[in-house]
């Protein structure tokens, strides 16, 4: 994993959209960890992750906290919502251990910024912090 110090702005890194623009996101890696940084659109719909189909909860094996720092969201916990659904906003720290079913979706007119931590790393996202990667090589 990295050597190297990486001192960058998150909104300045290369985003991956999805949803049709509606929500982007970028990452960082670490030796145990992924950091993943997204935006989200006001009503921009139910999010799930990037393997969920649509409408359905995303589950993963990584254990995976949020921390909301602008807007809000509603996140849904559990197996059909068996661990209760939240309304986070800025300040809010949700964990969800691995293989927990979970889906988000924006609140009210406020476009929502958040970051998730997954550990361990989430091969699968390494694309994201390619811009982080590639200067390992320098």
């Amino acid at each position: 994993m990295p050597k190297k110090a990486y001192v960058v702005n998150a909104n300045e890194l290369p985003k991956q959209s999805r949803y049709g623009g509606m929500f982007e996101e970028t990452a960082v890696v670490m030796d145990h960890a992924l950091i993943k940084f997204a935006w989200a659109k006001a009503q921009g719909g139910e999010m799930t992750g990037r393997n969920a189909p649509a409408g359905e909860p995303d589950v993963h094996p990584w254990d995976q906290a949020i921390i909301m720092i602008k807007g809000r969201v509603e996140v849904t916990l559990g197996e059909d919502g068996c661990e209760g659904t939240y309304e986070l906003g800025p300040g809010h720290i949700v964990y969800i251990p691995g293989n927990m079913p979970h889906m988000g979706r924006p609140l009210g007119d406020e476009d929502c910024f958040g970051v998730d931590i997954f550990a361990p790393v989430r091969e699968d996202y390494l694309d994201m912090a390619q811009h982080q990667l590639e200067r390992e090589d320098d």
